[in-house]
């Protein structure tokens, strides 16, 4: 299976979005939309490059309301509209090694009876990466962004 998931390694939130999969889609294809649900309000995302492409550009510059700085550089694995979208900060764009990384990115995108379901797993290198990430907030931080990228897309639906 593409992308598999290791309970000892990575972490995954799966929900239900009220709205469609090509609008979920949108949200994360259009850097306008995309800035306004990646980051947990009140922070903002000042900016983001998206070359939506298997080696392509992944970046964003978030910007908290105390003002710290949050960059993140890394490059899409594989895209499918409308299904999966995956990428890591281990590599650069072009697939380039960066000489470090934190975790690999997996949205999987489907339709479902009420709208999308929409899973993410952030796939980490060890149990001590795993554990990190949890310990930085994963389910709060990531959970509310997936409530405002679902909020977005249902007003964006209507």
């Amino acid at each position: 299976m593409l992308f598999s998931f290791s309970e000892e390694t990575d972490l995954e939130l799966d929900r239900v979005l009220f709205a469609s999969p090509q609008t979920v889609w949108r949200c994360w294809t259009d850097p306008a939309l995309f800035r306004k649900w990646f980051s947990p309000h009140p922070a903002v995302v000042e900016e983001v490059r998206l070359d939506l492409r298997p080696g392509g550009e992944f970046y964003t510059r978030m910007r908290s309301p105390k003002g710290k700085v949050v960059e993140s550089t890394g490059c899409f694995l594989a895209l499918s509209p409308g299904r999966l979208i995956a990428y890591t900060d281990a590599l650069g764009p072009g697939f380039h090694p960066r000489g470090k990384g934190f975790l690999t990115t997996v949205i999987l995108i489907s339709s479902d009876v009420t709208g999308t379901r929409y899973i993410t797993r952030a796939l980490h290198a060890s149990p001590e990466q795993k554990q990190k990430h949890e310990e930085m907030g994963f389910r709060d931080g990531w959970g509310r962004v997936i409530s405002q990228l679902g909020d977005l897309a249902q007003q964006i639906d209507r």
